[in-house]
């Protein structure tokens, strides 16, 4: 690992050296995580890798066969059609939006 000094420039700027960015196939343009690890150490991370790393990090936390951000997406259409229901009064889709939403938004397909 090389080891390289940098100087922190007008407005907390810095230059990523060459060695560095043709090691790690940086671009002009590309997109940088930064976070402080461990109290005293500034990571600049690549984006796509911080996204995936952190995906693979809580995957174990969504259940196989679910896809949670479909799920809140169909419970949110859920919330517009009982608004809708019950500015008209529409006593059938009132039931059925409440029930949807007492599935957490899921189809019952999709049980």
């Amino acid at each position: 690992m090389t080891h390289v000094q940098v100087h922190v420039g007008p407005h907390g700027r810095i230059v990523i050296p060459a060695e560095f960015r043709k090691e790690l196939n940086m671009e002009p343009g590309a997109t940088l995580v930064a976070y402080v690890a461990d109290g005293n150490r500034l990571v600049l991370e690549d984006h796509r890798a911080h996204v995936a790393r952190l995906r693979g990090a809580w995957r174990h936390l969504v259940p196989t066969g679910r896809d949670p951000l479909a799920e809140l997406d169909a419970e949110r259409a859920a919330e517009v059609q009982l608004d809708d229901a019950e500015l008209l009064g529409d006593e059938a889709v009132l039931d059925e939006a409440h029930a949807l939403l007492a599935r957490g938004g899921r189809s019952e397909a999709g049980q």
